[in-house]
Order: C-alpha cells, then structure tokens, then sequence
C-alpha cells in the first residue's frame, strides 16, 4: 500500500466512521448500521502462488453483526489513482474473505462447535482522485477470447467517486468523513473552501489524511501541535486558523527586519510562495490577498503568477 492508503485507513477505522460511511455510500443515507454493530477483523490473508506464500492486505474490512448474528464482512479500499486493474485486485480480496470464512466453518465443524454462517463480502472502492473510473468490471481489464467468454465469470466492483457526490449526500455524512467530502465538494465546484464549525472527533485522524490528499503537510503540521497542546474536538476552521497563522507570521517577521515597505513586499512574496508550496488554490489566496493586503482581484492575480515564475525560475 502507498503512504496516502496507509493514513486514509486510521480515519475510516473508527466505527462511527466506518458505519456512517456505509450508511450514505451503501444505503442512501439510511441509517441501517450503528457502530456498535462493527467489530475488525483480519485485514492480511496469505496466497501460496508456486510453492511461496505471499502476503496481500486490505485497507480495512470489518464484520457487520445484529444481535450476535453476522450479517456481512464489509471491507473498503482507497483510491487516490485510477487502477486499470482493480476488479481484479478485488475479486482476490473478497475470494480471500470467503476462504477465511471456509477455514472457520472448517474448523468448527472438526471441534463440533456452532457452525457460524457463510456471509457475502462486500467491497467499496472509495475513489478520492480527479479522473473518472472507468474499469468496474473484469471483463473491462481482461481480454477474453470469444470462445471463451461464456466460461468466464463477471465480477463487477463497486466504485464511488468522492469529488461526484452532491450537496445532499455530502451533508448525509454525521461523522469526520464529513469534512472530508465537503472538501471535495468543494474543490469540485470551484468554491472557496470554507469548513463549516462542525466538532471534529477524531482531529488527528482528519488533519493526516486531508495532508496526504492534498499534498499540504501544514495539516499533519497543526496536528502534531494541537496534540502537543491538548486541544480536542477542535472544528476544521480552528485548524485552518493556526495554518494560515504561520505564513503570516513569518510575512510579519521578515517585514520588521527588511524595513516596513521592502518588507511587506517580502511578506506577500513568502506569503504567496507558502500557499503555493502547499497547494492551496488560487482562489482563495487571492481573497486573502484581497482583504489583508488591500489588493484588488488583478493585482493578487498579477503577484501570484509572478511568484509562481519566480518558484520556476529557481
């Protein structure tokens, strides 16, 4: 797995997550799963190919259970790259959640205990990049002779691009994924994003995952601070507060020490070229350009791309 699968898996492996996830993404915002219902399970199973055994890991799969009785395995896969050949890498997954699956019934049966039931897997590949996807079925990254074709199962995946999901689906969302797809959503539309002044639960785990999606470690940067100060169930606009803080601030440091006219001109220029560094778009530098430097919309766009020519030039 790739880093950005690494740190999308700590977000989604809370149980209000994981639960309010499936209840928008699988069930239309219903409110079929509780967290309560959710236990984890193995997400590592083992392949002997040619006489070696290799090792193949999901991003997260957990057993959805009502009353003591299991109703399903749930796994989820994350995606920030179109992979031609996903349904494939999926159907090795899910074949290796049944044969867990066999090897318990096996087991039981030979201790002659309760046989628990087979139950279907199902998988939701959450796709957080910018291209559409394209291959959702095996048939799409296989080529199969015509003879052969009537002999070769489907397997058909089930892909949800985040950036596609409209304003109602996104605010279906009850837990920190929320922040998550208004972000998305956000983007997509070509908005400037504001967060709303939700409490996050889980700050750390949202902070780290919006740094590996946009590419801006100063996320992963106000996490470790708001860990070392104590802060808890901080909203997303606190966060972005104590970011955009720390361009400002070394803007004003270097304007004391340059003189006030020379240095406000270098505090714009560190300003801009920080957003710029941490992939912030172009919109909203200018509408903080435009209120804290009085700068009229021609003259923040004229400053951004002379700094983006300057970053080039170096």
């Amino acid at each position: 797995m790739g880093e950005k699968d690494i740190t999308e898996k700590t977000l989604e492996d809370y149980n209000d997550v994981f639960a309010d996830i499936m209840n928008v993404l699988l069930f239309d915002g219903k409110q079929l799963v509780k967290e309560g219902e959710l236990s984890s399970t193995r997400t590592k199973s083992q392949l002997k190919i040619n006489g070696t055994i290799h090792e193949q890991e999901r991003d997260n799969v957990k057993i959805w259970q009502q009353n003591h009785i299991r109703i399903a395995m749930i796994g989820f896969e994350n995606q920030t790259d179109v992979d031609k050949y996903e349904p494939a890498r999926v159907l090795s997954y899910d074949g290796s959640s049944y044969k867990e699956q066999l090897v318990e019934i096996d087991s039981c049966r030979k201790k002659k205990k309760a046989v628990p039931p087979l139950v279907p897997v199902v998988t939701l590949v959450i796709h957080f990049g910018k291209d559409n996807w394209r291959n959702h079925t095996l048939y799409d990254c296989i080529s199969i002779p015509d003879c052969l074709k009537k002999y070769v199962s489907d397997y058909k995946i089930n892909v949800v691009n985040i950036k596609d999901l409209s304003r109602e689906q996104v605010d279906e969302f009850k837990s920190d994924f929320h922040t998550i797809a208004d972000y998305f959503y956000k983007i997509r539309h070509d908005q400037e994003y504001i967060p709303d002044n939700r409490q996050m639960d889980h700050p750390d785990a949202v902070l780290k995952l919006m740094a590996a999606l946009t590419g801006d470690n100063r996320f992963e940067e106000t996490s470790r601070k708001i860990s070392a100060l104590g802060k808890e169930n901080i909203t997303m606009c606190e966060a972005l507060d104590i970011i955009e803080a720390r361009g400002e601030a070394r803007g004003r440091a270097k304007g004391k020490a340059e003189g006030k006219a020379e240095g406000k001109a270098e505090g714009i220029q560190i300003f801009i070229e920080d957003k710029l560094e941490d992939n912030i778009p172009d919109d909203r530098i200018i509408e903080k350009l435009k209120t804290k430097y009085d700068m009229t919309e021609s003259q923040a766009k004229s400053r951004i791309q002379e700094c983006r020519d300057a970053m080039k030039a170096k």
